[in-house]
């Protein structure tokens, strides 16, 4: 018995090191070398020096010095579905690399299995118990299971990518979100104080009405004003209760709670940007990351096709025992080694080869319209940006005017020196050069978050000595 037992385990040693030896023998891998593409890019874009690096800032929305704007991102970070999701899709592809690397290893098998049988003639019992352990690799010769482990890894990365580039958008719309309902809320207050100065005006035009010294179509010209007034208001309302569920659904707030924001629009600061940015940032955009991602995964699928149907070889060793009552006797070992590989498939093969070449072409002109459109997105971003802010300033100059207008207007018509329809001109002029300039304000806001969003954060350009 123990000479059986050192025998056999002398043939499971010799075994178990020609595997080993094989394992060492399937060194092939595939290995992605593709390099990031140089393509031409507008002077807006500039290139740094060798000694300076570009670095996203993703808390971008800092720049705006808005405590409830910080808030409300730790809301969405901590309580988003959609970002839940995105996170799940990246813990995801990081298990199913681990899957793809179990087959490095041999897999290891064990079965057991007993019987009992009955001579119903004669009465006679016999019984039986067998039990195996088995080993089993197939090598990768090709390097076709480490491409397909470069492929899993990559898909990590590709999903961490989308994460990122879902948070920044989800960022953008909870941002001008954000800023529509600072913008609604202060339209609202002008509406009501429009409506109050309407009211007034309706009251001193009616004494005048009474008195003869106004008309009936200049009474009834100002009740259709403070109607518009009031028709205003409550479509902002509106707007207000529509944009407030909009912010609670990106929130996954499904009670739809009112948020009251008490900072006025024009309190959020209009951030500094550079116009002038570094083409480097377009690399590290998560879109293009993922495009150029693709572009490797294209690769690989390439060389997968390539090497599909060449011999293959695997490796299987089983050691048996046909009776687990007798320890010392009825061991059994084998061992195979086996190839195969396609001979014959009409060109089947050949076909995948240029199909997954086909997908190499279709994701790099994918790669270079990520970029291009990331570059044209950038820089109209930038120019808009630009725009609003200088048009901003413009009606400033512009509501202060209309201002002095009104109050001219008002002291001439009291005293009888201007008729009813230059008040209501200069009314109507003062209310919407004040709207004018909130709503501008919020299109210079939301276009200073498209920069960021455009850049997918705050590029830092960081000096290194």
């Amino acid at each position: 018995m123990t000479r059986n037992i050192v025998y056999l385990r002398q043939q499971v040693v010799t075994v178990f090191v020609a595997m080993l030896a094989v394992l060492g023998l399937s060194a092939c891998s595939m290995q992605a070398s593709r390099s990031f593409p140089q393509i031409p890019l507008p002077e807006h874009f500039h290139a740094l020096q060798d000694t300076h690096t570009v670095t996203i800032d993703k808390t971008w929305w800092l720049a705006f010095h808005s405590p409830e704007l910080l808030a409300l991102m730790q809301q969405l970070e901590a309580q988003s579905l959609d970002l839940a999701n995105a996170s799940l899709r990246v813990e995801r592809a990081r298990f199913q690399w681990g899957q793809s690397q179990a087959d490095n290893l041999p897999a290891l098998s064990g079965r057991a299995s007993g019987r009992s049988a009955e001579n119903l003639d004669s009465g006679q019992r016999s019984n039986g118990s067998s039990a195996s352990v088995a080993m089993s690799y197939d090598v990768d010769i090709w390097g076709s299971r480490e491409a397909s482990i470069l492929a899993a890894k990559l898909n990590i990365d590709v999903s961490e990518a989308q994460l990122r580039n879902q948070s920044v958008l989800l960022q953008q719309a909870l941002a001008n979100g954000y800023f529509a309902q600072l913008s609604l809320q202060q339209r609202l207050d002008i509406a009501h104080q429009n409506i109050t100065a309407s009211e007034q005006l309706l009251s001193l035009i009616q004494l005048r009405y009474e008195a003869g010294s106004a008309s009936g179509i200049e009474l009834a010209q100002q009740r259709n004003t403070l109607l518009s007034a009031k028709s205003e208001a409550l479509r902002l309302e509106n707007q207000l209760a529509l944009n407030n569920r909009a912010l609670a659904a990106l929130l996954a707030d499904s009670e739809f709670q009112q948020r009251e924001f008490t900072l006025h629009i024009n309190s959020i600061a209009l951030p500094d940007i550079d116009i002038q940015q570094p083409a480097s940032v377009l690399r590290q955009r998560p879109d293009v990351a993922a495009a150029f991602l693709q572009l490797q995964l294209a690769d690989i699928n390439v060389y997968q096709a390539s090497v599909a149907g060449l011999p293959g070889l695997s490796l299987s060793a089983d050691v048996g025992l046909s009776d687990l009552t007798a320890l010392g006797s009825g061991w059994t070992l084998s061992a195979a080694l086996g190839s195969a590989m396609v001979l014959f498939d009409n060109g089947k093969r050949e076909q995948a080869e240029k199909a997954a070449s086909v997908d190499t072409h279709i994701a790099f002109n994918n790669l270079v319209i990520a970029i291009i459109s990331a570059a044209r997105e950038m820089q109209d971003a930038a120019d808009n940006y630009r725009f609003q802010r200088d048009a901003y300033h413009l009606d400033l100059i512009e509501l202060d005017n209309n201002k002095r207008l009104y109050d001219l207007a008002q002291a001439k018509y009291k005293s009888g020196d201007s008729d009813f329809l230059n008040l209501l001109n200069a009314q109507r002029s003062w209310f919407s050069a004040q709207l004018n300039v909130i709503n501008r304000y919020q299109s210079a806001l939301g276009a200073a978050v498209d920069v960021y969003t455009a850049a997918r954060g705050l590029p830092v350009a960081n000096a290194q000595g």
